[in-house]
């Protein structure tokens, strides 16, 4: 009995021990876009690092903000787009990031550092991460060819899609009424009175066939029919595509917004060193590139897109020729002038 006893005692011992050294694993916290990320390489960072990632997401960068502002725990690593890190930089809520504990920064592609210092001067507080444009998503079940064949954004106001319900925009004012202001020949970052109004009266026409504006569950809605087309990002397009061969997309012939997401510390971060492991283990060019091909979108890192297959680098959905991209604009970050635009998006909403 005395025995019996001890080896019990000892065993629960052990099962304490145990679970202390789990408990003792460093945590890191991460926000994220959905779907923009190898799970993969989750797991086999947990396992080299032995520690354990929360990973959290998010679907808009207007949600990202108000949560981290209000959040009792705070995240270690976001990826903001460009704009927003220029919010977060005023907020002085981001970590300038120390480039001594980035071994693999020199991977980074010097042309997409020097746009990001639109928003990041000196390249001081973000790293980025991928970059992408906003097209057009439809499932070709319910949407004939000859409905999207103009090729451009007005294809939103076709009347084929009256009293249907069927079309949903991005939960993004920068996003929505840039494509109002690049249909009606204008930048994206254009607040003035003469072009803002022009895209307001072009969002009310667009609207008589929007259902919502969301950022996430078009990519299931579009699979099941609940919706037929779509704004969507390129690489989330993609994504879809690959699964689902009823699914089609377009870069509109117009132009459209181009954007970067980036890789940022918060200040409060409670784990700054396992922070920086993460950053350079992204940056490594094998992890950037296996993540590229996961995500379908261009990756930033030079080290890795030489490493691209022909399929990934030719497919102009992904890398748009220069042609193209000329009549694309990088969301730029617009400080007190973005109330105009975020007006205007509010009033789309609610009426």
């Amino acid at each position: 009995m005395k025995k019996t006893t001890l080896i019990i005692a000892l065993g629960i011992l052990i099962a304490i021990l145990i679970s202390g050294c789990t408990a003792k694993k460093p945590v890191l916290y991460i926000f994220n876009w959905s779907d923009y990320i190898d799970p993969a390489l989750i797991k086999e960072f947990e396992a080299e690092h032995d520690c354990k990632i929360k990973y959290s997401t998010f679907d808009s960068n207007e949600n990202m903000l108000t949560k981290i502002k209000s959040a009792t725990q705070s995240f270690d690593i976001i990826f903001p787009s460009g704009d927003h890190v220029s919010i977060l930089r005023e907020l002085d809520m981001l970590e300038e990031l120390d480039r001594e504990k980035l071994s693999n920064f020199d991977n980074l592609n010097p042309q997409l550092l020097e746009k990001a210092r639109s928003f990041d001067p000196e390249n001081k507080y973000s790293i980025p991460y991928a970059w992408g444009l906003t097209g057009l998503m439809y499932n070709k079940t319910f949407v004939p060819e000859n409905i999207v064949a103009s090729g451009g954004w007005n294809i939103l106001a076709d009347s084929f899609f009256d009293n249907k319900n069927k079309i949903t925009m991005l939960d993004d004012a920068r996003e929505v009424i840039g494509a109002a202001l690049v249909y009606s020949g204008y930048s994206a970052n254009d607040v003035s009175e003469e072009a803002l109004t022009a895209a307001h009266e072009v969002l009310k026409v667009w609207d008589r066939n929007i259902t919502q504006f969301d950022s996430d569950s078009y990519k299931n809605e579009l699979q099941d029919g609940t919706t037929w087309l779509a704004q969507a990002y390129n690489g989330d397009a993609l994504q879809q595509m690959a699964e689902n061969s009823d699914l089609d997309f377009i870069l509109p012939k117009e132009g459209a917004a181009m954007w970067m997401d980036n890789i940022v510390m918060l200040n409060s971060s409670q784990n700054k060193d396992l922070a920086y492991e993460f950053i350079n283990f992204l940056l490594e060019a094998e992890i950037a590139q296996r993540n590229s091909e996961y995500t379908m979108y261009p990756t930033p890192n030079l080290a890795a897109m030489r490493n691209m297959g022909e399929a990934f680098i030719l497919n102009e959905l992904i890398n748009p020729s220069e042609e193209y991209l000329e009549k694309c604009y990088m969301i730029d970050f617009l400080g007190d002038e973005a109330r105009k635009i975020d007006s205007i998006y509010e009033d789309i909403k609610m009426n």
